[in-house]
Parts: structure tokens; sequence; C-alpha cells
């Protein structure tokens, strides 16, 4: 009887199964996102690339150099998820003792106007930057699957 290949590769080299398994270190965070909209467990995305970096890294240098780019456009995410959220808490947070500590909110101090187009921003930058992750996060599994090492813009590389 022949020895057949059960996993066969591209032309690339690059076994299907290699190919699968790097698809899902960009595919398990994009899911995470997806539940967040549903239960909020903070940093899901961030928790769902560590845990599938570290239980695939062995599989190939393929899964791990596409869990590396995932994990590390993670942690960027989150950063700038945690600085967006720092910049609201000092927007409102300040506004907020102001007006409870008895002060008002006038237009020299950038008043409630201020606060709402404040919130407006940054409640447009979340959106937006989400958006951009879900299709980085669609194109980075698609770019996997074809047997290519996505790497992601404006990604801090950390994770060596």
């Amino acid at each position: 009887m022949e020895d057949q290949n059960l996993t066969p590769t591209s032309p690339s080299g690059i076994s299907s199964q290699e190919r699968s398994m790097g698809m899902w270190m960009h595919l398990g965070p994009l899911l995470a996102s997806l539940v967040q909209v549903f239960i909020s467990i903070p940093f899901l995305t961030l928790i769902v690339a560590i845990i599938l970096f570290y239980s695939q890294k062995d599989k190939g240098e393929f899964v791990r150099a596409n869990g590396k780019e995932s994990l590390n456009f993670q942690i960027t995410l989150s950063l700038v998820l945690v600085v967006l959220m720092i910049l609201i808490a000092f927007i409102f947070g300040g506004a907020l003792l102001t007006a409870f500590l008895g002060g008002e909110l006038d237009s020299s101090s950038g008043g409630a106007l201020g606060m709402v187009g404040s919130g407006l921003l940054i409640g447009t930058l979340f959106i937006v930057i989400g958006f951009g992750a879900l299709i980085l996060m669609v194109i980075g599994s698609k770019r996997a699957h074809e047997g290519e090492v996505y790497r992601y813009p404006l990604s801090w590389r950390l994770v060596k």
C-alpha cells in the first residue's frame, strides 16, 4: 500500500493544517471581539490571542509567525483602547467632579457642549478603530489561509 500524505501542502510548502491553524490565530480574536458585543469581558481578544499563541506556537514556524503577528496586534489595540479610556476618564471625570463639587460647567472650561463634543469624537474613534481592527483581522485570516504571514500595519512588534 502506498504511503499517503494526509496533510497536502500548498505550492509554498506549508501544510493545510498549518495554514488552518495560522488562520485561526487571526480568527480567534475576531470571534472574541464579536462575543464581546454580547458579553462584556475586558481584553477578551487579547486573552484569546495569548492562549492561542502559547498553546499553538510549537506547531510550526508558519503558525508561530502568524500567532506572533496577531498577538502583537491585539497588544497594540489593547494599549490604544486603554489610552482612550484614560482620556475619557479625564474629560468626563474632571467635568463631573467639578459639577459635583459645586462648580459650574461654564463655557470657559469647555462646559457641557465641550463634554458632548469630546464624547462624540472619542466615540467615533472607538467605532473607527473597532471596524478597522475587524477588517484587518479578516484580511489576516484570509492571508494566513492562503499561506502568507500577514503583518498588521501600525502594530508594535513587542513579542519577538
